[in-house]
């Protein structure tokens, strides 16, 4: 289930933040407890809000905070609820007091777009800085968006360069793209346009559509022989995934 995208511009650029929309733990503590989770997952799927709510409110009640989370984003987005921003926080909160990464995160993602409380980058910063912690791969994204765009802290491009990076080698496509521009805007870092035509290629294959721009941009920067050795590269990453290929990808120009 694809995450909701929250878009923000800045130039011609657009950049993608992400709430993290359903949970459900990969350890089954107790099977109606599983039971429960994947019975409202699946009452979701066929949009049938109430049957979800159902599912997860003696779950949640009781203090599960997989279940917390999710009845927090079907009040966040107006799921078979009415849509109240201070509920969903409230319910988020709860989640993240339980320690979910992924509550926090979305307690992060309502202060940087201003919903229900007034927008502050610098409180959701503390919240992504909770879940970074515990891996989440979005909120570290985030935080390297937030260097980029000098958004509650010191603007530090570099920064944003080495967490777009780390998170675009573990495959999350938004990061891809974010080190694609990078790569080939040469502002503080330096520029390697076959590098940025790989990292835009493999993040449109996943789906992230405004790599497409960036990568027929990079293609008109490289030569023929470049070209070709990108391509390569290319379906080295395909077949062994980024890490993998990372090596042969560095020594692209």
């Amino acid at each position: 289930m694809s995450a909701t995208s929250r878009i923000q511009t800045l130039g011609l650029m657009k950049l993608i933040a992400l709430c993290i929309p359903f949970v459900l733990s990969q350890i089954v503590v107790a099977d109606s407890r599983d039971d429960q989770l994947r019975a409202g997952l699946a009452a979701m799927e066929r949009q049938h809000y109430a049957t979800a709510m159902r599912a997860w409110s003696d779950l949640a009640e009781a203090g599960d905070p997989e279940a917390q989370h999710n009845i927090g984003y079907m009040y966040e987005e107006g799921l078979g609820v009415t849509q109240q921003y201070d509920v969903a926080m409230e319910w988020y909160r709860r989640a993240a007091d339980g320690g979910l990464a992924e509550a926090e995160h979305n307690l992060g993602m309502m202060y940087v777009d201003g919903r229900g409380v007034a927008k502050s980058w610098a409180q959701g910063l503390i919240y992504f800085r909770k879940a970074a912690v515990k891996g989440l791969t979005e909120s570290r994204y985030m935080i390297a968006l937030s260097y980029f765009q000098g958004e509650g802290q010191i603007l530090n491009r570099p920064l944003a360069y080495e967490g777009f990076r780390e998170t675009a080698i573990e495959g999350y496509a938004d990061s891809q793209y974010m080190l694609s521009f990078m790569l080939l805007d040469g502002t503080d870092v330096k520029r390697r346009s076959a590098q940025a035509y790989v990292w835009a290629s493999l993040a449109l294959i996943q789906g992230q559509q405004q790599a497409e721009e960036i990568r027929d941009a990079a293609s008109m920067r490289i030569d023929e022989t470049e070209t070709q050795d990108a391509l390569f590269v290319l379906s080295q990453c395909e077949a062994s995934g980024a890490r993998g290929c990372l090596r042969a990808l560095d020594s692209l120009p």
